[in-house]
């Protein structure tokens, strides 16, 4: 990513969770969110604006982490896949969870992408990595609430 800061820039790092320039991701994404003119984000930042972007980065951290208890892993897994959170939060999640499947699952492998370029598997691969039926995960699922994330239409290949 380049370090000059231009409406474009900031959003793409706002979007990737990444900082650009002096600003940290949280102020990267705070800065997109207020769609701040670039020419107020030089540096230094002055006093008023590193406060504003602060409080408003604050906020996002606070909406993302208040109603999670500490060890409740799968509440924060929940919120890493939830789009309406911040990337600059979600990020560090999803790659830990990333490096968590490649050490655990080493044979797993995705079958296709989605829309969004994101790995899909098929259930029976996940199944057998897990030593479980397909017919426990899909009622596991259903008893999670998450189902309807399940596709039933044919993702994009890998090649």
């Amino acid at each position: 990513m380049t370090d000059t800061i231009t409406r474009d820039t900031l959003a793409q790092a706002a979007a990737h969770g990444l900082g650009i320039g002096h600003l940290t991701p949280g102020q990267a994404w705070a800065a997109h969110r207020l769609a701040m003119p670039p020419e107020r984000l030089k540096r230094p930042l002055a006093s008023h604006i590193t406060a504003l972007l602060e409080n408003v980065e604050r906020l996002a951290r606070r909406r993302f982490f208040d109603d999670v208890a500490p060890d409740d892993a799968e509440a924060m897994i929940h919120r890493a896949h939830d789009e309406d959170h911040p990337m600059f939060l979600r990020g560090p999640i999803l790659e830990t969870l990333r490096d968590g499947m490649e050490e655990f699952f080493p044979g797993l492998k995705p079958s296709s992408v989605d829309e969004e370029g994101r790995p899909v598997f098929k259930l029976a691969d996940l199944a057998q990595a897990l030593g479980a039926s397909e017919e426990d995960l899909l009622a596991h699922a259903e008893k999670m609430g998450i189902a309807d994330q399940l596709r039933t239409t044919p993702p994009k290949p890998l090649h």
